[in-house]
């Protein structure tokens, strides 16, 4: 593999995933040890070459040589493909972009309410405008996924009645969504922290599925509830710091420690 000589990927630096992979090019050699800057550290030189609102959007990949950009996919699958020249043939041609676009966006337009960061107020914030649809998307797809977890974890723990299950977790949600409605202002605020608890839907989900399983394998029942508890007291720091992050009103932090109490002590009596 080549280095991709005067190459600089250009990211945001508040999406922690975004700088995990842009760090992993530099360190495999697919770019130079220069070749990646947060848009927090961009000069001004830099920043007017780009077209600030499609970078906030599409992560530009700039030759530092002819002041070229490419956007989103483009750049990417360039340095994937001189990554893995064997793959050259496919992933560079249009028709393979076309069916990542969706994807690609998904991750664009949700990147900061998936990983729960904020801009700290330094250099050029390349937060992504609020797209409903994608919003939406994620909402959707994070619902979705929970409630595949909440059936998987009454089958796993073999619970009295998967269906009481439900209704309480919707009760717990219930809870939320009518907070979220009187405590935060603004249309754009209320979908952003329902796709918040998409997101932490997911880790949750996911973390009760393994604790359960877990359990049952080893055979030590007291992995569940132990389990159970460590992932309802991650779960509450995670949404402390995403309602920090976001200035959302602390009686959002309430409601959810409340409910999140009120479903362990729940899941320890029918799971006794």
């Amino acid at each position: 593999m080549k280095t991709l000589k005067s190459k600089t990927i250009i990211y945001d630096g508040a999406c922690p995933l975004c700088n995990v992979y842009t760090n992993v090019f530099v360190k495999t050699g697919a770019l130079e040890k220069n070749g990646r800057i947060s848009f927090e550290e961009l000069d001004n030189k830099t920043l007017s070459q780009l077209d600030p609102r499609r970078s906030r959007h599409e992560i530009p990949l700039l030759d530092t040589n002819t002041g070229e950009v490419l956007y989103g996919l483009d750049g990417l699958m360039l340095v994937i493909a001189n990554m893995f020249p064997f793959l050259n043939p496919v992933i560079t041609k249009n028709w393979f972009k076309k069916i990542l676009t969706p994807a690609y966006k998904f991750i664009s337009y949700n990147r900061r309410v998936i990983s729960g960061s904020y801009y700290g107020g330094i250099g050029f914030n390349s937060a992504p405008d609020f797209n409903l649809g994608w919003r939406l998307a994620l909402i959707v797809l994070g619902i979705g996924y929970t409630a595949l977890g909440i059936y998987t974890f009454g089958l796993i723990t073999a619970i009295g009645s998967i269906l009481m299950l439900f209704v309480a977790v919707f009760l717990y949600f219930l809870l939320l969504l009518t907070t979220n409605l009187i405590c935060n202002k603004t249309f754009e605020e209320k979908v952003d922290y329902l796709g918040h608890l998409a997101t932490l839907g997911v880790i949750e989900s996911s973390m009760f599925v393994f604790t359960a399983l877990l359990a049952r394998y080893t055979a030590m029942p007291a992995l569940l509830f132990a389990g159970q508890g460590a992932g309802r007291l991650f779960a509450i720091r995670l949404h402390a710091k995403r309602v920090e992050n976001n200035h959302y009103s602390h009686y959002m932090n309430y409601s959810f420690a409340i409910g999140a109490i009120a479903l362990i002590f729940y899941l320890a009596k029918v799971l006794q």
